[in-house]
């Protein structure tokens, strides 16, 4: 019996992983085209997310699912009221969380906002109208701590540019975090 359970955990991880990168590069691939992750896509990702949770929790799974897809909303709400992240990129994120365990989304979320930080200094290094916006950027929070008033981010527009498509930086953080090993 026990032996079969390993087997069923084994089973159970690899398909978790490899439905989890199949959404997540499909998520990736419209981010970029359209600039957007289709609402389908993050629905069908919370129903297995669901399925897998109830599947290796059985009744707690359901309790693990909400708490794992609440975790980004909570977290990354303030960084939507600001417009720094756009709602695609929070359900994505929650869609992840439904579907790994509480660490690895953490872990996704951290190496995620590394590679974009990373990934955005490319950007500013490359691009005049990005460091435009670092400086409108600097102004906004310059603003926001003497005032205590928070507003939505509006930074200047910029023609002819590539949209910065957060769920490729998604995708990183969920390989890193799943494959890359932490500690000694």
């Amino acid at each position: 019996m026990q032996n079969y359970k390993i087997k069923a955990r084994w089973w159970i991880g690899s398909a978790k992983v490899t439905i989890l990168f199949g959404l997540l590069l499909l998520a990736a691939g419209q981010d970029v085209r359209t600039g957007r992750v289709p609402n389908r896509l993050i629905a069908a990702g919370l129903i297995a997310g669901l399925v897998f949770q109830i599947t290796e929790h059985r009744i707690w799974g359901v309790y693990f699912f909400l708490r794992n897809i609440s975790v980004p909303v909570i977290l990354l709400y303030l960084l939507f009221q600001m417009r720094v992240l756009g709602a695609g990129d929070i359900k994505l994120f929650s869609m992840t969380g439904g579907i790994l365990t509480i660490g690895e989304l953490c872990r996704c979320m951290a190496y995620c906002f590394l590679a974009a930080g990373a990934g955005a200094l490319l950007l500013l290094a490359a691009e005049q109208s990005r460091r435009q916006r670092l400086a409108c950027a600097v102004r906004y929070l310059l603003d926001l701590v003497r005032t205590g008033k928070l507003r939505a981010y509006e930074p200047p527009e910029a023609e002819g540019r590539m949209p910065f498509a957060f769920a490729v930086f998604i995708l990183f953080g969920a390989f890193a975090a799943i494959f890359v090993p932490i500690g000694g």
